[in-house]
């Protein structure tokens, strides 16, 4: 399974920028978030995740919206002091994304058809952002498409499409996300 983030799905560009996390990345069952040491200010993006439900390799955006099986929610952390760090040096910047635990995902999910509704994200019970696939620069079925060109989509890998915003988190945040009124993520900060 592939955990494949959209890194430009609310700033634009000219295609969809990805980048690939491991499996290990995954945080399940609204498990606390427990914040690395030594790695600086923390940073939580809500995401509308999407489930690949079919093998696919150079698929149209016409034939894009059969290959997902579920929409879930969503968070990635970045550590923000090290991806600067990492930045400056020009070198990769798994340790700052990718490491364990760096992509919450709900355990429930929704038909193909919830996205529209688009997420709610809230710290401690205050709304923080509206994430709207209507907002994104490039459509769910686009950013299949090209990421089907790339390299071979696999039945469970999960695309999580991108935020438009990132939020400093601290111990003791308790962080929500809903997709329409279904609360798919509610866990705590620690």
């Amino acid at each position: 399974m592939k955990l494949i983030n959209i890194i430009n799905s609310y700033t634009g560009g000219t295609k969809p920028l990805f980048h690939l996390k491991a499996d290990t990345a995954l945080l399940r069952n609204n498990d606390a978030f427990y914040i690395p040491d030594n790695m600086g200010r923390i940073a939580a993006e809500p995401h509308i995740v999407l489930k690949v439900g079919r093998l696919a390799k150079c698929i149209s955006e016409r034939f894009a919206p059969r290959l997902i099986d579920a929409v879930m929610g969503g968070v990635t952390f970045t550590a923000i002091d090290r991806l600067e760090e990492l930045r400056s040096e020009g070198l990769p910047w798994d340790e700052a994304i990718g490491y364990d635990h760096s992509s919450a995902l709900s355990l429930e999910s929704l038909g193909r058809d919830a996205m529209l509704e688009g997420a709610t994200f809230l710290i401690n019970d205050v709304e923080v952002a509206h994430l709207s696939i209507n907002d994104m620069q490039f459509t769910p079925d686009r950013i299949i498409s090209h990421l089907s060109e790339n390299m071979t989509l696999r039945i469970g890998d999960l695309i999580y499409l991108g935020s438009p915003q990132q939020f400093d988190i601290k111990a003791g945040d308790n962080l929500k996300l809903s997709i329409g009124d279904k609360v798919l993520l509610n866990f705590d900060v620690k």
